[in-house]
């Protein structure tokens, strides 16, 4: 399946999280927002953000052109609250992405070096087989 992970944070939970589920991919490792290849035409983007509202503009520009003909379906982590969590995502459906409405929740850590836990990583990898069959 033609899959990316992508991250906008500078939480270690995130980029770990992000490391993580990107073995479920065989063609990239995890990058951050922008990316250094573009996306094109991917069956699955899987985005981890420890921020999701007063994003940079590169950040918004990107959210911005997730478009069904560069991204079929977008699935969601983050450390932020569920409020914050369904802002974004009605951003993301405005321009008919296919967003999956199963977000991975994890927990927000004041020290931003704290690794992904193990049972963290059991329940991300938990949420990635949950969506799997609701791609598009």
């Amino acid at each position: 399946m033609k899959m990316r992970v992508i991250y906008f944070s500078s939480k270690k939970k995130i980029l770990d999280l992000a490391d993580h589920l990107s073995k479920n991919s065989d063609d990239y490792k995890p990058d951050k927002i922008p990316p250094d290849y573009s996306l094109d035409k991917e069956k699955l983007l899987v985005l981890g953000m420890s921020q999701l509202s007063k994003l940079p503009d590169e950040v918004r520009r990107f959210i911005t052109n997730l478009r069904p003909g560069v991204v079929k379906n977008v699935a969601l982590y983050t450390d932020r609250p569920e409020k914050e969590a369904s802002e974004f995502i009605a951003k993301l459906r405005e321009n008919d992405t296919n967003v999956i409405d199963d977000v991975l929740y994890v927990k927000s850590e004041f020290l931003p070096f704290k690794k992904a836990s193990d049972e963290e990583k059991k329940q991300a990898d938990e949420w990635f087989e949950r969506i799997l069959p609701r791609l598009k």
